[in-house]
């Protein structure tokens, strides 16, 4: 055994002797504080460089986590659960995180601390702008996603959804009246632009792409204020634009007249370092660009974040005001707390790791029968959610309901789609966020095998 497993084999059966020795609710909030990286390398006679391996060892194991200029803790009760102990149904239709893997102790302390750190604030009404130190934080945490703005341009919003009701009732600068829609796309925008009778018009995206023909011709004929995007994993069909792609649709937004209204709302699982927002590469003040907390932590928080260009910040915030006086405040302090203590930057490791792993099964199931064409023809995307286009003769009525018969639970992308829109690609919807990778085969088999059963006479479809 190597000396950096000596050290964290160690370090791990300390772990469990702390924890068998302290209560829930006598932990400090950070949790069990480990041993200073000086101190274990005097101690087993090592270099530092040994000490920080060992960490890391068992950063990835998800038993660690790193507070910078602190030092390491403990992940509360020794991990996360295991996965080969969930049971229930194999739940490939929910979107939202996985509860299992969250770290309620974490969160609920930050809640607690932010309660006592704020109390003065909490009887105040806050500013439109949202929390200056969170705000001032977030602008450092953005640079990581490759947004660099100034704190001017960021606001706290009470979820993207506020956002977007915002952007849609504010005027902007080049006059226009109409906002344009992926189409599938997100399907709370359709009913909400139609609640505060906004008008809109929708462009295509397959799982190949968009329809660039349609786009330009939006642009240059359909009066379009702003066209809302998801260039990263797309909701539903996973897949991301190209870096060909986001800097065509710059030049055709500038060249139209259009601003771009970026919903980056998969940010924390990008493993692809070359996979830059729309913002890094616009240089004209075109792109807005949000970001939701509710996919990496839980949709119940209810906090975004917008920037903008500075043509639109006054416009902006002087809309949001009419909504809302602020956003919660505690919640907003609650984050800051989270972000600050280090907690949010592990989780986040956890949750790309976890989602990395459930995909790559899917992935392997999709290779593995390749020639069944629905599962040829699937998008192998990173992010949390693919689809399976099917054949316009299979019964989706059918299939869904026999799959929930046999203990899988899986959406169709209907949903995703105004309900007058002509054209609807038949695609089923597969999200792994609440899947555990030890049985993603399972449900990919038994996914696969009702689909052949309703394939027809033959039994087969036509290979890809």
């Amino acid at each position: 055994m190597k000396k950096f497993e000596i050290i964290a084999r160690s370090l791990e059966e300390w772990m469990q002797e702390q924890t068998a020795l302290l209560s829930q609710n006598s932990r400090e909030m950070k949790g069990i504080k480990l041993p200073a990286v000086r101190m274990l390398a005097k101690q087993y006679e090592c270099s530092i460089s040994t000490v920080l391996r060992a960490y890391e060892w068992l950063e990835q194991r998800h038993l660690v986590y790193a507070v910078p200029q602190s030092g390491y803790y403990a992940v509360p009760a020794g991990g996360l659960p295991a996965e080969a102990q969930w049971e229930g149904p194999l739940d490939f239709s929910s979107a939202a995180p996985d509860p299992r893997v969250f770290p309620y102790a974490d969160f609920r302390h930050c809640v607690d601390q932010a309660i006592k750190q704020k109390q003065a604030e909490l009887f105040l009404y806050g500013t439109d702008r949202g929390l200056p130190s969170l705000i001032d934080l977030l602008r450092k945490q953005f640079a990581d996603y490759q947004v660099f703005a100034k704190k001017e341009q960021l606001f706290i919003t009470s979820g993207v959804q506020q956002s977007l009701a915002v952007l849609a009732l504010m005027p902007f600068p080049n006059g226009k009246q109409q906002v344009l829609l992926e189409l599938p796309g997100y399907h709370n925008m359709p009913p909400l632009l139609k609640g505060l009778h906004v008008p809109y018009a929708g462009v295509h995206r397959t799982t190949e792409g968009l329809d660039w023909d349609g786009l330009e011709r939006s642009f240059r004929e359909d009066n379009i204020k702003f066209f809302y995007v998801m260039p990263r994993f797309h909701n539903p069909l996973g897949t991301s634009l190209s870096a060909h792609d986001r800097k065509r649709l710059i030049q055709l937004a500038h060249k139209y007249d259009v601003y771009l209204v970026e919903d980056d709302y998969l940010a924390d699982l990008e493993s692809d370092s070359k996979q830059d927002p729309l913002w890094s590469a616009d240089s004209e003040g075109r792109v807005i660009y949000l970001k939701s907390y509710s996919k990496i932590l839980f949709p119940g928080l209810r906090l975004g974040v917008a920037v903008l260009p500075y043509s639109l910040v006054p416009l902006f915030g002087a809309h949001k005001r009419m909504l809302d006086i602020d956003t919660s405040l505690l919640s907003q302090a609650a984050l800051e707390i989270y972000i600050r203590s280090g907690m949010f930057a592990h989780h986040g490791k956890v949750i790309r790791s976890r989602y990395a792993e459930r995909m790559r099964k899917v992935h392997e199931q999709l290779d593995a029968f390749a020639g069944l064409a629905p599962f040829a023809r699937a998008p192998r995307t990173g992010g949390e959610h693919t689809v399976l286009p099917l054949p316009d003769r299979l019964p989706v009525s059918v299939l869904v309901p026999r799959l929930t018969k046999r203990g899988v639970l899986a959406d169709t992308t209907e949903r995703y789609y105004p309900q007058d829109y002509p054209r609807q690609d038949k695609m089923l919807r597969l999200n792994i966020s609440n899947v555990p990778s030890l049985r993603v085969a399972e449900g990919m088999n038994i996914i696969r095998e009702e689909i052949l059963k309703l394939a027809g006479p033959n039994g087969r479809y036509p290979q890809a």
